[in-house]
């Protein structure tokens, strides 16, 4: 049985605000939140403190 990844790469830039996305940095989500901003909702985050992303990181975002 194949294990098929519903992530779809993607630029920070090209995320909407208020989309949830997948940060392979850290490996968590995020919710971006500005044009340079987003904040952790997985893990350690509870999305109030945000981290700065640079417009072309590549990010991924669920299918």
């Amino acid at each position: 049985m194949t294990n098929q990844s519903t992530l779809h790469r993607v630029k920070f830039s090209d995320v909407v605000l208020g989309q949830r996305f997948f940060d392979p940095i850290s490996a968590e989500y995020f919710v971006k939140q500005s044009d340079t901003m987003a904040a952790m909702v997985t893990g350690i985050g509870d999305g109030t403190v945000p981290d700065e992303f640079e417009p072309d990181d590549v990010v991924g975002i669920d299918r």
